[in-house]
Parts: structure tokens; C-alpha cells; sequence
């Protein structure tokens, strides 16, 4: 008697909750794929956002640098030609020395050097005491580089120039 009013008050109920779990018995595996599916996707959703905000602040860094080396060249860096052919001119390597071409010691700190690429540095003492290239910067403005070569006419690189 008990259970028949069970099943007159709670039939439906019953049946549709059977229903239900019947299904969500035989369909435990797809259920189980689409959560990691999902998670999957978030971590590569996770992934993704973090190699962009890398490149963005990448990007607003080297917009700095650029105005940093921009402003170096626009107020008359020296530019550095290379040890072995005084009419070459050579790239800036941080942690290097940048040698005075008549007394072959380093330039003093302070000084503000450049090549014909973009690159700009500050000589500074390193660790150990040493005069280097520090304090790197970069434009990609090559034309900005190649103007401050026209300013000393080439032909002047051999005379005033330190050397690397």
C-alpha cells in the first residue's frame, strides 16, 4: 500500500529521474572527454594569452629601447670602427672593450658609443673593474645609423674613430 502511493504521487518523478541517470550512466565517457576537451582548451587559451602579453611587453620594451638609442644618435654618439680594418666599421658586442685608436686604452665610462646597425651602448665598468660596452640599446632605424656615419664622411673613420 505504501508503495503504490509512492508510485501515484511520484511516478513521473521516478520514471523521469530513471531516465536520467540511465543516460547519464551510458554517456559518462562523452561527458568525461568534453571535460577534458575543455581544460585543454583553457590551457591553451592560458597558453596563448601569456605568449601575447609576452610579445606586448616585449613590443613596449623594445619601444624603448629604440627611444633610448634614437635619442643616443640624434645627440652624437661615437661610432666604432673595427681592430683589424680601421675603414670598417664594427658591431658593438655588450661586455666588450671599445679601445681609443691612437692610445689603445679603453674609452672612458661614460662615453656613448654606436654602430652603423642600430646598436648603442655606454662604456661602464664591469665586474671586475673593466671598461666595456654596457647599457645596450636599439633602434631599427638603420637610416638614423647611416646618417651618423654621412656626419663624420666616412673618409674621417680611419682618424677619429675608436676601435673595437
Amino acid at each position: 500500500m505504501q508503495t503504490s502511493r509512492i508510485w501515484r504521487r511520484h511516478g513521473g518523478k521516478i520514471v523521469f529521474g530513471s531516465l536520467i541517470a540511465g543516460s547519464l550512466l551510458l554517456s559518462y565517457k562523452d561527458i568525461a572527454s568534453n571535460m577534458q576537451n575543455l581544460s585543454q582548451a583553457r590551457e591553451m587559451i592560458s597558453a596563448n594569452t601569456s605568449k601575447q602579453q609576452l610579445l606586448e611587453e616585449q613590443i613596449a620594451h623594445e619601444k624603448a629601447q629604440a627611444a633610448i638609442a634614437e635619442a643616443r644618435y640624434n645627440a652624437g654618439c661615437t661610432i666604432v670602427v673595427a681592430v683589424n680594418s680601421p675603414r670598417n666599421l664594427a658591431t658593438l658586442v655588450e661586455g666588450e672593450p671599445v679601445l681609443d685608436r691612437t692610445t689603445k686604452k679603453p674609452l672612458p665610462a661614460g662615453t656613448v658609443v654606436c654602430d652603423a646597425n642600430g646598436s648603442t651602448g655606454v662604456i661602464v665598468h664591469n665586474a671586475q673593474g673593466e671598461l666595456v660596452v654596457g647599457q645596450m640599446a636599439f633602434t631599427g632605424n638603420r637610416e638614423l645609423a647611416l646618417e651618423q656615419v654621412r656626419k663624420i664622411r666616412g673618409a674621417k673613420v680611419y682618424y677619429v674613430t675608436p676601435e673595437k
